[in-house]
């Protein structure tokens, strides 16, 4: 019956969420914080029954791993030359105040710039690339991008930083969201370990909505997942 329950809810928020076109960041953000609590609260939620809305802020928040075949063995940390490992999801401490809310200092999402619009920041804030089905950072070249932002961050102390995750198209949309937090939160807690104020990285997750470029091929798909990066300085 559970089982059955999920796949209900699953099959709900995939319409709900590919079925509105084109929609803005602050809608993905609010549907995934939607999506997460109705995942935790089952079936009985979708009528009404149901606790306060809370944000999406680990992979815990949006779906128990089992559902998805997702193991926690699954999850390899980056290693530095010692063989110590660098990021641990769940002991990163999340932000207390997300962007927006009442009585936040930092405006929502919409006020973020995208640094690949910007000559100086694209430099800077560069995408971080993943494996098939997969939020393991691998390589030396994502891990020199993520220590250049987290250089940035430390001569900039009033800049904020939305880390989005990305996927490919393949995949259902609720699966891809579930990714793509993952994949924002591995960013978010190596750039911890690297010294930034956990108070200053937010993350949301886009699944599939977001192509960066359009194809079905592994050239297209190989850009689409991916970690990008939105930057407001007070």
């Amino acid at each position: 019956m559970k089982t059955l329950n999920s796949f209900i809810i699953l099959s709900l928020f995939s319409i709900l969420l590919t079925g509105c076109g084109c929609r803005s960041s602050q809608e993905v953000w609010d549907d995934t914080n939607s999506c997460g609590r109705y995942m935790g609260q089952g079936i009985r939620s979708l009528g009404g029954k149901h606790g306060d809305s809370r944000q999406v802020r680990c992979r815990e928040d949006f779906c128990r791993p089992q559902m998805y075949g997702y193991q926690e063995e699954d999850f390899v940390p980056l290693q530095d030359e010692h063989g110590q490992d660098l990021i641990c999801m769940e002991a990163t401490q999340q932000p207390k105040i997300s962007p927006g809310d009442a009585g936040s200092s930092i405006p929502g999402i919409e006020s973020f710039r995208d640094p690949d619009h910007d000559p100086m920041l694209s430099t800077v804030f560069e995408h971080v690339h993943f494996p098939y089905d997969s939020e393991k950072i691998l390589g030396q070249d994502n891990m020199h991008k993520i220590q250049n932002i987290a250089e940035y961050m430390d001569r900039h102390p009033n800049a904020y930083v939305f880390i989005e995750g990305h996927c490919d198209e393949r995949g259902p949309q609720a699966y891809n969201l579930a990714l793509g937090t993952r994949r924002a939160n591995g960013v978010r807690s190596i750039l911890i370990a690297e010294g930034v104020d956990s108070q200053r990285l937010f993350t949301v997750s886009y699944g599939k909505e977001q192509p960066l470029v359009f194809g079905h091929d592994e050239a297209a798909w190989t850009l689409n997942r991916r970690a990008q990066f939105k930057v407001y300085v007070r």
